[in-house]
């Protein structure tokens, strides 16, 4: 059997699980903001939004079409949708990978320096890359409480933690202090309580969480419990098709609804780097294509 053959079903509810209206939080106002170095970004591969016309900006808008509109952000003609009102949005989206070096870090940078860019939607990134944490290095910010600071303190507040860029409606809640047993964390219901409150507290935002490779811990399955949308990035050529496909089925598990990133696909005389952003977890026929760059190595 093959891969594509091994997901079926689906999203029943295509806005996911209600809840309970929150009001909208704020930022706190001493909630530290730093500044999005485009440069410096340019330069470790990133996206640059002065440069919108580049192989990798026009990938990223076949990507982010797709994504938003199995999220229901966006209709068949890529027209915005209304926000709705009252009960939970599809808005929760998790970035994992088979092994660690496949660029899944590098995707979930990308599609989140290009919603808040180009699309100016609010984004939060969460590194929930807890073992190897990779997100506060590319924007070059330093230690400081975050994610499993919060869950293990329900008293701290996840907008007081995140630190906010000032160039662009994104924000970054950084990994938080080492644990032990991450996947614990992840599994626990204070975990479906934030995301939750993630996903109700400011309408219009979208969470991106950049997960651990799904093969090296337990911790990419638990948090896929949690998310609306699971992009599952493999390294074209080069990750065997039994890690893909074991790791496949444990995803299915967890969340009906996960779609594929190629990275590194290489084509043509030139050189061109392309990826298919393809979805599994529902038919094939609402599957579109877009690519992800060249990643650099990293996990």
């Amino acid at each position: 059997m093959g891969l594509i053959e091994k997901a079926s079903g689906g999203v029943d509810d295509p806005f996911g699980a209600l809840g309970e209206p929150l009001p909208e939080e704020k930022p706190a106002a001493a909630a530290p903001q730093f500044d999005l170095d485009f440069a410096s970004l340019a330069a470790q591969g990133f996206y640059n939004p002065g440069d919108r016309s580049s192989r990798l900006s026009l990938e990223l808008r076949a990507i982010k079409r797709g994504l938003l509109r199995r999220l229901g952000l966006r209709n068949a003609s890529g027209e915005k949708r209304m926000i709705r009102k009252g009960g939970r949005q599809r808005n929760l989206v998790m970035v994992t990978s088979t092994r660690p070096g496949e660029g899944k870090t590098f995707c979930s940078i990308n599609l989140a320096l290009s919603l808040a860019c180009e699309e100016e939607m609010e984004v939060l990134l969460v590194d929930a890359d807890t073992p190897r944490p990779k997100v506060r290095a590319h924007f070059d910010l330093p230690a400081s409480k975050g994610l499993t600071d919060r869950l293990l303190d329900p008293t701290l507040s996840a907008a007081a933690l995140s630190l906010k860029a000032r160039q662009a409606p994104l924000s970054v809640l950084p990994e938080g202090s080492p644990v032990p047993r991450a996947a614990d964390l992840f599994g626990s219901a204070e975990a479906q309580r934030l995301f939750n409150e993630l996903s109700l507290r400011r309408a219009g935002r979208l969470v991106i969480i950049d997960a651990p490779p799904v093969l090296a811990t337990t911790e990419a399955v638990m948090l896929a419990r949690h998310v609306d949308e699971v992009i599952f990035v493999v390294e074209a050529d080069a990750t065997p098709e039994a890690g893909v496909s074991a790791a496949l089925d444990e995803l299915l598990d967890a969340n009906p609804s996960v779609s594929l990133l190629l990275n590194r696909c290489l084509i043509g005389p030139g050189g061109a780097y392309y990826g298919s952003y393809g979805d599994y977890g529902r038919s094939q026929d609402d599957t579109s294509t877009g690519g992800a760059g060249s990643a650099p190595s990293e996990q």
